[in-house]
Formats: C-alpha cells, sequence, structure tokens
C-alpha cells in the first residue's frame, strides 16, 4: 500500500467539524457572490417606485435585464429566445404578476427577482466549490514539485485555470476527455516523451500512468451521488484501458462512511491506488507526493 494516512474507512470520513468549516466557508463566499445581485435589486426597486404605470416600466431598458430575470427567465431560457419574443414574453408575465398582486406589485418584481438569481447564485456557487477544490489540489502538486526542485511548465486557459503541467517526461491533466474514454477526467498523469503533445500521448494505453477523480463539494447530502459518479468514471476508465492498468485515485471533501467503506475495500483490493479526504492535508500531501513521483 502507498498510502500512510487512511489505516481504515474512518479515516477517510468527513468530520462533523470540517463540515461545519466548509459550510461556513460558502457562506463567506456567498457574500460576495450575492453583492452584484442585490445591487442590482436596489436599482430595480428604484425604477419601479419611479415609474408611472406599467406600460412606463416596461420602456426602461436599463432594467430590462432585471425585470426578464424577475418573471422567471434565466440567463439559459434567455439565450434560448429572440429579443422580440423575451419582451413580449416578459410583458405577458408582468401583466400577470400586477393583476395578481395589485398594491404588492413593486414588492412582488423585486422579490420574483431575487428568486430567480438565487438559482444563479446556487450554480455558481457550485462551480466555484469545484473550482476551489481543483486550486487547492495544484497548488500543494506546485509547492511539492518545488521542495523536488522542479520547475513545472504552466499551461492555462483564458480564464486563468490550470489545465496542464508538465515536467521532466511526465505530463499532468485536468479535467479533460480523452477520446479512448470518452467521458471527462478530473486528472491524468500521462508519461511523455518530450515531443509529442498531450492529445497525441492521450492516444496510447500505454502512456497513462494514473487517472483520479476530484469532489469538492461540503456537503454530505450530496456525497453519496458524487462518489457514484466518481466510481462510474474509474470503472470506465478500467474497462477503456484495461491493458495498460493506469493507477487509480479518489479525492473527495465529502465522504460518509458508507462510502468510505466502498473506498477503503477497492484500496485494498487494489482498485484504487489511492484515495484522500480533501480536508485532511496529510492525506492529501501524501497521494501528492505518490503521484508526483510515478
Amino acid at each position: 500500500m502507498h498510502y500512510k494516512f487512511v489505516k481504515n474507512a474512518k479515516d477517510l470520513q468527513t468530520t462533523q467539524s470540517d463540515i461545519c468549516q466548509g459550510f461556513s466557508a460558502q457562506a463567506l463566499q456567498k457574500i460576495d457572490k450575492a453583492a452584484p445581485y442585490i445591487k442590482s435589486a436596489f436599482t430595480l426597486k428604484d425604477a419601479i417606485n419611479k415609474a408611472k404605470s406599467l406600460d412606463d416600466l416596461l420602456k426602461d431598458e436599463k432594467i430590462y435585464e432585471e425585470l426578464s430575470s424577475a418573471c422567471g427567465f434565466s440567463d439559459k431560457a434567455k439565450s434560448q429566445l429572440t429579443h422580440q419574443e423575451l419582451v413580449f414574453a416578459t410583458k405577458r408575465v408582468l401583466k400577470k404578476i400586477n393583476d395578481n398582486t395589485k398594491n404588492n406589485f413593486n414588492d412582488e418584481v423585486v422579490f420574483r427577482y431575487l428568486l430567480t438569481k438565487g438559482d444563479s447564485l446556487g450554480g455558481s456557487m457550485r462551480n466555484l466549490t469545484g473550482a476551489n477544490a481543483g486550486v487547492k489540489l495544484v497548488n500543494l502538486i506546485l509547492n511539492n514539485l518545488k521542495k523536488k526542485k522542479i520547475s513545472p511548465k504552466i499551461f492555462k486557459s483564458k480564464t486563468g485555470k490550470i489545465q496542464q503541467l508538465s515536467w521532466n517526461n511526465r505530463i499532468l491533466l485536468f479535467d479533460i476527455k480523452p477520446s479512448r474514454i470518452g467521458k471527462n477526467i478530473d486528472l491524468i498523469l500521462l508519461k511523455s516523451n518530450n515531443k509529442s503533445d498531450a492529445n497525441s500521448l492521450l492516444l496510447k494505453d500505454d502512456n497513462y500512468l494514473a487517472c483520479g477523480e476530484l469532489k469538492g463539494g461540503i456537503d454530505p447530502a450530496g456525497a453519496d451521488e458524487h462518489w457514484k459518479t466518481a466510481n462510474s468514471a474509474l470503472s470506465r476508465i478500467r474497462t477503456s484501458l484495461k491493458k495498460q492498468k493506469p493507477h487509480l485515485f479518489f479525492v473527495g471533501a465529502a465522504i460518509e462512511f458508507s462510502m468510505a467503506e466502498e473506498i477503503y475495500e477497492q484500496l485494498n483490493d487494489g482498485r484504487l491506488s489511492h484515495a484522500a479526504n480533501l480536508n485532511n492535508e496529510e492525506q492529501v500531501d501524501d497521494l501528492v507526493k505518490w503521484l508526483i513521483n510515478l
């Protein structure tokens, strides 16, 4: 066994303290993420209060985006409608709200706007949680490479997200969909000859050294579903690369005891080569050292 800090299933289980800290961190991040929506809600409220009639309000193009959101149209829904279609639909819904609410129309529109944007905020927070987990793992990898006096080449997306690290004869890819597997894989470590690019290396099974899944959500209610998704992805890798049999690993923030038992069982029977709870720095650091030494 390659791991030092996982002696039994309970070692992998997320503690109540980690859950509390995780939710607290998310709540603090939500304050900043929600600020633009709150500001827009006040702008919308002022515009509604100044409007003399519903028709007058509908003429205000500066708040049209907010009005359409108040009518329940998400950004995704808006992208599927032409401007003319959205204008017609927004007018229709606003008139319905006005007929139903009478004297509470102003507050009703603002509250409905916040409801729609609350759903949008939830989606962005889920994306942020996953991104934060990736950043944490990448930073640990970079720190361990630095300790070994290795300066990897770093390739980033246009948004600044690290997509690839390369050093010596290794390439580590993040969130990639190789044709050999057909689905996105969170991390893939490849053997490199320093001549071929990553896409070419992904075509040959014997280049695959390790593949891993990373789940950063802290909510225990979604933990089992995250593990099922990750386990399915890892099983797919085993089937697709059964001749090469790369090392497989899992890192998760929310690991319930039943999950921990399954993960530990796979560690013992060899289906997994390594695993770590993202909240346990010793476990993650040990996994990272193992990965970069393959």
